[in-house]
């Protein structure tokens, strides 16, 4: 419904401000015109001048009418009794129109007559005689003033008000255009076109609430395209594999080994794909329990140099399999870091595979442990092609290959350096890359004492 809408409320909300403004001023301009602004001071002021006088019980007639002429009012004593004491009120004035309360220090009241409201009386208390009475004063007014007022203040007073009516309906429509196009945007998103953007997005809340519609709508679009890649990557890795085993299977129901050497031959590849099946479907474990924030890391003292030493034994054979040398340097004294110890070699063994397997031959891979600031660090290195810039920020996604040719055969699950993240982070660390001549991972850890 119309009465329901936003534009409807905030115009509503906009018009009664302003007929409240408009309002309050129209009551200020009258009361002023007929209040005469400073009437009721005067009269004050007037009795305060003849309060010695009045002691005495008698100002002269000539006196209160001098006054009434330079104030252009008309001047009489009454007792509190509404008695008459001396002067003259009007003769058209009834007695009974102007009782007021004296409770205060003076008092006024408007008089009408069967037209227009044309006149004001005041009255002040004063002493007469050792008595209580009042000093009244009678103004009236031209009659043609409040017909001046409005033809004066009618014009621009309506003016004002359609200008500031128009204004409303302007920004009323500005703010409710933008939260329309915000609406339409999302729900042509959720209706599945997953391009749809608003064009909201001025500096003010509004803007900021279209901003962030964009950059949730771009974070699901990517999160939907990490899915569909995810699962065709996993069909890939998957399918790979399983071929060759059902090939290799095939081939020896149908007797193609000649002998117990050749048998054994392809049962190791057998083997070699059941683990690289084994090792993908782990990983995928590990990336789960990582996002989920239900992997179960320990939190114990480490000696990082010690766990360094032993991976670098680790990787002895696999170094000389491929003529690689190894510079291990440990530069500072402080070796000791909170986090898991498998966790910590997983991810030592997945930076120096990727290093060994870029680097070429004849060529020297480094590990580095450095401190700086409280915080120990690990870097990994090697002298291989390096990663063009636009491929860094990517290397972390999962299934992300720099080498788009490359077969699966040559590397690991694609999963590796996704997971190593997860579990630095997981330990309070961080990591981070950097490539130019050849690559350098650089991970961070909090150093304890």
């Amino acid at each position: 419904m119309i009465t329901r809408s936003l534009f409807f409320r905030q115009l509503s909300s906009h018009v009664a401000i302003i007929l409240c403004m408009a309002l309050t001023l129209l009551g200020s301009i009258l009361y002023f015109a007929h209040h005469g602004g400073t009437l009721a001071a005067n009269v004050k002021n007037i009795a305060a001048f003849f309060a010695e006088e009045l002691k005495t019980g008698y100002i002269s007639d000539r006196e209160l009418e001098l006054v009434g002429r330079a104030s252009g009012a008309v001047f009489w004593l009454e007792d509190n009794d509404g008695r008459l004491i001396q002067g003259n009120p009007p003769a058209d004035l009834n007695a009974n129109s102007h009782k007021t309360s004296h409770t205060a220090s003076y008092s006024h009241t408007f008089l009408f007559s069967t037209k227009r409201l044309n006149a004001i009386m005041i009255s002040v208390p004063v002493t007469i005689e050792d008595k209580s009475g009042l000093l009244m004063a009678y103004y009236q007014f031209n009659p043609g003033l409040l017909e001046t007022i409005i033809r004066s203040y009618s014009f621009p007073f309506i003016v004002g008000l359609a200008a500031a009516f128009l204004l409303a309906v302007l920004l009323s429509r500005k703010l409710t255009r933008s939260i329309a196009d915000i609406a339409a945007a999302a729900k042509r998103f959720s209706a599945g076109d997953y391009t749809s953007r608003t064009r909201a997005t001025t500096k003010d809340e509004i803007g900021t609430l279209g901003k962030t519609f964009n950059a949730m709508a771009d974070a699901i679009l990517h999160t939907q395209q990490t899915r569909r890649d995810f699962y065709s990557n996993i069909s890939h890795e998957l399918k790979t594999p399983l071929s060759c085993i059902k090939a290799t299977t095939e081939a020896l129901l149908d007797g193609i080994a000649v002998n117990d050497q050749e048998k054994t031959h392809y049962l190791e590849r057998i083997l070699a794909e059941t683990d690289r099946m084994s090792r993908l479907v782990h990983d995928i474990m590990d990336m789960e329990q990582l996002e989920a924030g239900k992997m179960f890391i320990k939190q114990e003292r480490l000696d990082v140099a010690a766990l360094l030493l032993h991976q670098a034994d680790t990787i002895e054979l696999l170094l000389k399999k491929k003529n690689l040398s190894l510079l291990l340097r440990i530069e500072t004294d402080k070796r000791y870091v909170f986090g898991d110890a498998d966790r910590f070699a997983q991810v030592l063994d997945n930076l120096l595979s990727n290093a060994i397997r870029h680097a070429p031959a004849g060529s020297q891979i480094g590990l580095l442990l450095t401190e700086e600031n409280n915080w120990l660090q690990i870097s990994v290195s090697d002298q291989g092609e390096g990663i063009a810039s636009e491929d860094l920020p990517l290397i972390w996604e999962r299934f992300y290959r720099v080498d788009k040719s490359r077969t699966r055969s040559l590397g690991g699950s694609g999963l590796g350096l996704s997971i190593s993240r997860g579990l630095v982070e997981a330990m309070g660390g961080t990591i981070a890359v950097e490539s130019e001549k050849g690559t350098v991972f650089k991970i961070r850890i909090p150093w304890q004492k």
